[in-house]
């Protein structure tokens, strides 16, 4: 897999559930070149690669959770 098709693939997963951008300020397309970059020098198993997305779904539900909290305050 390139880097190209690894982000293309990754911003397909966010059509449903898109991050806002414009507080953030770093460029989508770099963080997601970056961050493919990252993953492709990694040689994980499939073990490791399912808990690490457990990981980031966990830190993404905590996350969101405080925000809606925030906006309820």
């Amino acid at each position: 897999m390139t880097v190209d098709q690894l982000v293309e693939l990754a911003k397909e997963c966010e059509v449903g559930d898109p991050f806002d951008w414009a507080d953030v300020k770093i460029d989508e397309d770099a963080a997601y070149r970056l961050m493919a970059m990252n993953l492709l020098e990694m040689k994980m198993s499939e073990e490791i690669l399912l808990a690490s997305v457990c990981k980031l779904c966990v830190e993404n539900l905590v996350l969101n959770t405080r925000l809606m909290n925030e906006r309820k305050v």
